[in-house]
């Protein structure tokens, strides 16, 4: 059936505070942390960070970069505490979380919205006549809640939603003193479908382009959403330059070199697997493929994926491990992708030189790296599935 435009986003949080304007431009001066310690972490919180406490803030501030969602980055309750953030950690660096062609439905006329979350209300202003549709004339979705966007418009690119997005962007990032350092993307990807939960009431198959042909058999429709996305990244680049960071969740990134070169990291959701149906083995090998030089552009030296994975309690120590391995950062999730902290700790120090790769992948295979303080070491059996995964420290 027909989707009904009647949900509100369900937000709770703390009253509004006044904007805290930084004094400089970020964007301007480039570079990375020069001081990062191992392992090398990232926070990934996908909800409201308002009522974070001093605690929960100190332990954000460890890490190199956090994700946050846009709106509250751009609101004036959670500006003032990205500021605290940055005292604390006057290095780290702040992502915006925000969904690619994918738009949480809400009420447009929500005072709320207005006073303490306005980037959420712009945007969905901005790409309300981008909604996608499917061949039978149904609002498109491949998450519940939420609307996908079309970047298809007469046979060619939507540039004109590019625009709109990139510059409300702008507008907010000039209004915030430049509170973003990056924007996090999620997700790429180059195929379409209904989601499970959606396939009583979603009607139809998606068709972007309008042709009568359904996606899945449209191979001119397919390269234009691929070609959108990489249209989309060069935009934020051009807007607000090279050291304005781009991190991408989604299997595209990880396969599509010329993507991949216009990022600055890629996000490992249910790594190491990734819901992709390869092995533990398949997906370390793919991390380090991705984390070598030549795959994703750095900024200051440096490119900045990061790895994650709850549904096991062992995969956290896992993500940890293979990060040492990859020399990228990986984050904590427990109870889906919330910051709660950090359990985990190692004490390696800084990488003496590569990772090696020994054995066999019909037998054992085995990814070691060395460590000033001990070496984290990771075996897989021949099935490969992981066998040890371990940071054994150096004897005294």
């Amino acid at each position: 059936m027909r989707l009904r435009v009647a949900l509100v986003l369900a937000l709770a949080f703390a009253a509004a505070a006044c904007g805290a304007e930084r004094a400089d431009n970020p964007l301007a001066q480039g570079g990375a942390p020069e001081n990062v310690s191992w392992p090398r972490k990232g926070v990934v919180h996908w909800r409201s960070f308002f009522d974070w406490d001093e605690k929960t803030l100190s332990e954000a501030a460890e890490a190199e970069y956090i994700v946050v969602p846009t709106a509250y980055c751009f609101s004036p309750v959670g500006v003032p505490i990205l500021a605290r953030l940055r005292e604390l950690n006057p290095d780290i660096r702040v992502l915006g979380y925000q969904g690619v062609l994918n738009q949480g439905l809400l009420w447009p006329d929500t005072v709320y919205l207005e006073t303490t979350l306005p980037f959420a209300l712009d945007i969905w202003r901005a790409v309300r006549d981008d909604w996608a549709w499917t061949d039978t004339g149904d609002t498109f979705q491949i998450w519940p809640e939420a609307i996908f966007l079309d970047p298809i418009t007469g046979g060619e690119l939507n540039r004109d939603l590019i625009d709109e997005i990139v510059s409300l962007y702008e507008r907010y990032q000039q209004a915030t003193g430049y509170v973003l350092d990056g924007v996090f993307h999620d997700y790429f990807t180059d195929y379409l479908y209904v989601n499970w939960m959606l396939e009583e009431t979603v009607e139809g198959d998606p068709d972007l382009d309008d042709d009568g042909v359904p996606f899945a058999d449209d191979p001119d429709e397919q390269a234009l959403l691929v070609a959108w996305q990489k249209e989309y990244v060069r935009a934020f680049d051009e807007r607000f330059g090279s050291s304005f960071l781009q991190v991408a969740n989604g299997h595209l990134p990880q396969v599509d070199a010329e993507l991949a070169g216009m990022l600055n990291g890629i996000y490992y959701e249910a790594f190491p697997n990734n819901r992709s149906g390869f092995t533990d083995c398949e997906g370390l090998e793919r991390l380090v493929e991705n984390c070598a030089e030549g795959w994703l552009r750095p900024v200051g030296g440096r490119t900045w994926s990061i790895t994650t994975n709850d549904e096991l309690e062992q995969n956290n120590w896992f993500c940890l491990v293979a990060s040492l391995i990859a020399g990228c950062c990986y984050t904590e999730h427990y109870e889906g992708s919330v910051f709660t902290g950090w359990q985990l700790a190692v004490d390696c120090g800084l990488p003496l030189g590569p990772a090696a790769r020994e054995g066999r992948p019909d037998s054992i295979l085995t990814w070691r790296r060395l460590f000033e303080r001990g070496e984290a070491r990771i075996s897989f059996d021949h099935s490969g599935r992981r066998s040890e995964v371990v940071f054994e420290p150096a004897a005294r």
